[in-house]
């Protein structure tokens, strides 16, 4: 090695241990979060309430409520569960083990880019941009209680279990086993199981082919006899009901996404494109390019959130490892190990700076305040509408109302459009709780083109009759309450 070189790899090196500082720093805020008693978003306690039903051997499909609905596959919420036995909290159980999963993604990244014959430090690279995307764009999303990073730490696991190596039917069995896995967890993870069975059936000998498929067949029949029989027709009824979805919606979300990463997408896109022909970059250009469709056509669905964008942003971290291991000038290799993390190195202040914030005492205050919403609810007697599903869990309330999927159910048919208005007309809801409605741009300006808002749980129409029939009792970190009138 030649003196450039190894100021080269020198810098390189010192780059990717900068990053890898920069990576735990950012890690230690969802690390710390885990352990405080507040609801990070309602995704959790919609979790949690199902992880208890799995863990008391309830029924998964039939919630008991007509307006309680399960739309994931049940591989989670039993895993869980089962952990919650241990640490004593199904909530705390779901946030490690999301923690935990992401760690899992990371190392599977490493391995793929690993499986191509880089060095450790391009490895390494690899795992810390996806440690960084993840701990700085995505940290909302990391040590939450919700299945998606799961799901993902199996599919990751697959593909660099049938990475590692020349082709082998033990090891496709293997990879299709955990590609099963991870779709038990979350059903729309679909983009690197298709690639891989491409991949096999125009590269992989005759047997290779027989055990991947046969494996994908013989799981899919198994689950899905064992689900008919424990839950008749109600999960494949939830997990294919139809919901709204909107091109406008797809579109800015799409170029929202896009506009973090214009300068990784043009260093790795052009770089794999380059790299095509060498295993596995060309498998990664196709999972970074189908990614970004998938993401785009489900980033239009009512209630999607941006881990539809996942695997893309899994994709760009691997890729990132495979270009830089394959990049003609060492020379240049510091140089796009930073432009390929210059969008977290641009939004990293401001993960910091949020990180000090909560760090200093606002944690504290947001679990104190979560705390008093509990005992406020438990001493209200009767049926309770969380739009925060963990404070009726924390409360003893039951699983009663989903807005997301209760809203889908009627505007495509499934309940009559004014299930939820009537029920408050009747006062039949003795406390509602909710986020403020989101301000439209029509309100100040009226007759103006509105894009629709990201997230919607409730017609309009449900807050025109929260003012006609209740009154506001109670405002505090959860949102609003709600009191019928005469009630308080």
């Amino acid at each position: 090695m030649s003196d450039l070189d190894g100021d080269a790899e020198r810098s390189y090196r010192l780059t990717v241990r900068a990053l890898a500082g920069l990576a735990v720093v950012l890690l230690a805020y969802p690390l710390a979060r885990i352990f405080w008693d507040f609801e990070i978003d309602n995704t959790e306690g919609w979790n949690a309430f199902l992880q208890v039903r799995a863990i008391a051997g309830l029924p998964l499909y039939d919630t008991g409520s007509p307006y309680f609905f399960n739309n994931y596959p049940p591989l989670s919420f039993y895993l869980v569960g089962a952990l919650s036995k241990v640490v004593g909290d199904v909530n705390l159980a779901g946030r490690l083990v999301s923690l935990a999963a992401m760690m899992v993604v990371c190392l599977a990244v490493r391995s793929v880019v690993r499986s191509a014959g880089a060095s450790r430090l391009d490895g390494w690279f690899a795992a810390v941009t996806c440690a960084l995307f993840f701990g700085c764009l995505l940290a909302d999303h990391v040590g939450k209680n919700n299945p998606q990073l799961l799901a993902h730490a199996f599919v990751l696991s697959g593909l660099a279990v049938y990475l590692r190596g020349e082709a082998d039917a033990r090891r496709a069995a293997l990879a299709a086993l955990l590609f099963s896995a991870g779709v038990l967890v979350k059903h729309n993870l679909i983009c690197l199981p298709l690639l891989v069975a491409v991949d096999v059936l125009v590269r992989g000998p005759a047997r290779v082919r027989l055990a991947y498929v046969a494996t994908g067949i013989a799981v899919a029949a198994v689950s899905g006899g064992l689900l008919w029989l424990l839950s008749g027709p109600g999960f494949f009824t939830q997990l294919l009901a139809s919901r709204t979805w909107d091109i406008t919606r797809a579109f800015l979300f799409t170029t929202e996404i896009l506009s973090q990463f214009q300068a990784p997408l043009a260093v790795v896109g052009l770089g794999l494109l380059a790299a095509r022909r060498t295993r596995p970059a060309g498998l990664i250009l196709a999972y970074l390019a189908v990614a970004l469709a998938l993401g785009a056509v489900f980033s239009g669905g009512a209630g999607v959130d941006v881990n539809v964008y996942f695997d893309a942003y899994i994709a760009l971290a691997i890729g990132a490892g495979l270009v830089l291991y394959l990049a003609p000038f060492p020379m240049a290799r510091p140089v796009m190990a930073l432009v390929v993390n210059a969008g977290v190195l641009f939004y990293a202040p401001a993960a910091l700076g949020r990180f000090g914030v909560e760090m200093l005492g606002e944690m504290a205050g947001r679990e104190a305040m979560f705390h008093d919403d509990i005992a406020y609810l438990k001493g209200i007697e009767g049926t309770a509408l969380c739009q925060s599903h963990l404070l009726c869990l924390r409360a003893g309330k039951p699983a009663f109302y989903d807005p997301i999927n209760a809203l889908q159910a009627m505007i495509m048919g499934r309940l009559p459009a004014d299930t939820l208005t009537g029920m408050l007309r009747r006062h039949e809801i003795a406390v509602v709780e909710l986020i403020d409605p989101p301000k439209h741009a029509e309100d100040d300006n009226p007759g103006a083109l509105v894009p629709p808002p990201r997230w919607m749980d409730f017609q309009d129409e449900v807050f025109t009759v929260l003012r006609e029939e209740y009154v506001l009792d109670r405002v505090s970190l959860s949102g609003r309450f709600y009191r019928p009138k005469g009630d308080t």
